[in-house]
C-alpha cells in the first residue's frame, strides 16, 4: 500500500472563515476561534492553530470543523493516532462531513484497508465527484489484486481531476504483486 500524503485543511473552515472575528471586548465563539485556527494553520503556524482549535472546543466539544481541523494539525505533525481520533468525533457529530471521512480512510488504510475501503464508498456515495476518493480506492483495489477494478477507479478519478493522472501506475500493474509507480493523493 502507498503512503498517503498530507491533508488538504479546512474545506468546511473556508466558509467559517468568512464569519469574521469577534468585536473587540466581545468573548471569542468557538466558530470564530475555528477562523483563527485555519488563518494560523495556512499562514504555517501548527501550534497556534493546535491550541486555538483546542480553545474552540472547550466552549463547543461539538463542533465537527473544530474537530476535523484540529486532525488536519495532528496529520501535519505527524501524530496519526490523535488525528484518527479527532475525524472519528467529527464524524461522531456530522456523519457525513466527507472530508473527515476521507482523511480518516487515508489515515487507516495502511492498518486496515478493508475499513479503508468502506470510507471510501461512503465518501463516493456522498460525493460521487470526490475524485481523489475514486484513486486511493483504486489503490486498496489493487492491494487486493483487483487489478481491473483499481484501473477503472482511476480512469473515473482522472475524468473528474485530470492533474490526478500523474499518481496512476505508469504502466499500470497487471498483477498486484507490485505497488507500480504511484504517488498518492492529498487528503482533503
Amino acid at each position: 500500500m502507498n503512503s498517503l500524503t498530507k491533508p488538504r485543511i479546512g474545506a468546511l473552515a473556508a466558509s467559517v472563515f468568512t464569519i469574521g472575528f469577534a468585536a473587540c471586548g466581545t468573548p471569542p465563539t468557538a466558530e470564530s476561534l475555528v477562523s483563527q485556527g485555519l488563518q494560523a494553520q495556512l499562514a504555517g503556524d501548527e501550534s497556534t492553530a493546535e491550541n486555538t482549535y483546542q480553545q474552540a472546543l472547550k466552549l463547543d466539544p461539538n463542533n465537527a470543523v473544530a474537530h476535523y481541523d484540529l486532525g488536519t494539525v495532528y496529520d501535519r505533525q505527524g501524530i496519526r493516532e490523535q488525528a484518527v481520533s479527532q475525524y472519528t468525533a467529527a464524524l461522531v457529530i456530522e456523519p457525513t462531513f466527507t472530508d473527515a471521512l476521507f482523511n480518516l480512510a487515508v489515515d487507516t488504510a495502511t492498518s486496515d484497508a478493508g475499513s479503508a475501503q468502506n470510507l471510501y464508498l461512503r465518501v463516493l456515495t456522498l460525493q460521487p465527484s470526490f475524485a481523489a476518493a475514486w484513486l486511493n480506492l483504486g489503490f486498496i483495489l489493487q492491494g487486493e489484486g483487483k487489478v481491473a477494478e483499481a484501473k477503472a477507479d482511476w480512469a473515473k478519478a482522472v475524468a473528474l481531476d485530470g492533474s490526478l493522472a500523474s499518481h496512476v501506475p505508469s504502466p499500470a500493474p497487471s498483477t498486484s504483486s507490485g505497488e507500480g509507480n504511484a504517488s498518492p493523493t492529498p487528503k482533503a
